[in-house]
């Protein structure tokens, strides 16, 4: 599949990489290599629909600040807050706990990117990075490529990996993906699939050879999640699937068919009105 430049005007907000943008309307992130713009392994999953479970999460944090802050809402609604504003204020129940979360997530992953001491980050991303730095003691894993930019041009996607590492008694190199979020959940196993089915590692449209044939080297066997809280460190082993393949490639085309098609007159042919 070989894509373009989206047709729509094109507004840029930068996001992470210099090589990449966020679409502000869709939230679909995308990468440029040699003119073409791929959509992100992440923000396709973003766009492909909330899964259920997380849907259903965010209704009951609106609940709970309701419940928990019926006296604040009371108030606005006796002193005649616009509607407007108060709806802002319960939807602020639904984001917070999922948006402190992804920053902590982001300011975990940073450090242990950038391989800082624990006497160097915060005290909230500090019991995290402790149990990173356990697994890596424990397990004795050798790091070899970190945060790499990988590009499949024929299927049409590109993404970040966190990590390939090789651990001293086990057989092969592993493609390993860090979590930080209350659980881990199916489509991290899809994300691991679009990472390790990736054509090549690069940057600056200059493909990296050694980097590439260290992810070509990846056992399908040996794709991970290592998921990271205050408490503890798991390492979940997801081998590779072509059912896990094949609902990556699934979300990424109904995330590019999203972004094109983002009301239902794009597809309307023609239309017939009745008037009783």
């Amino acid at each position: 599949m070989t894509l373009t430049t989206p047709a729509k005007p094109l507004i840029v907000v930068r996001s992470g990489p210099r090589n990449a943008r966020t679409d502000p309307e869709s939230g679909l992130r995308y990468y440029m290599w040699k003119g073409v713009e791929y959509p992100s392994v992440t923000s396709a999953r973003n766009l492909a629909g909330m899964p259920h479970k997380l849907a259903q999460w965010r209704t009951n944090q609106v609940i709970d600040k309701t419940l928990n802050e019926i006296s604040t809402l009371n108030q606005m609604l006796k002193d005649g807050t616009d509607p407007a504003a108060v709806a802002a204020w319960l939807r602020l129940g639904a984001n917070k706990k999922r948006d402190d979360a992804a920053d902590l997530g982001k300011r975990v992953h940073d450090a242990a990117e950038k391989g800082l001491a624990l006497n160097e980050v915060g005290p909230d991303v500090a019991p995290i990075l402790k149990q990173y730095l356990s697994f890596i003691a424990t397990t004795g894993i050798e790091i070899l490529l970190k945060e790499r930019q990988v590009w499949n041009p024929t299927v049409g996607y590109a993404g970040t990996f966190d990590f390939i590492g090789r651990f001293p008694r086990k057989a092969g190199d592993w493609l390993v993906d860090l979590k930080t979020g209350g659980g881990t959940y199916p489509e991290h196993a899809t994300q691991l699939e679009a990472y390790g089915r990736a054509e090549f590692i690069g940057n600056d449209d200059i493909i990296d050879q050694a980097a590439t044939d260290i992810l070509r080297g990846v056992p399908p066997s040996n794709h991970a999640v290592l998921w990271l809280t205050p408490d503890g460190w798991t390492f979940k082993i997801i081998p590779s699937t072509q059912e896990s393949w094949i609902a990556f490639r699934a979300i990424l085309a109904f995330a590019l068919w999203t972004d094109k098609h983002p009301v239902l007159d794009d597809l309307v042919s023609r239309t017939i009105e009745g008037h009783a």
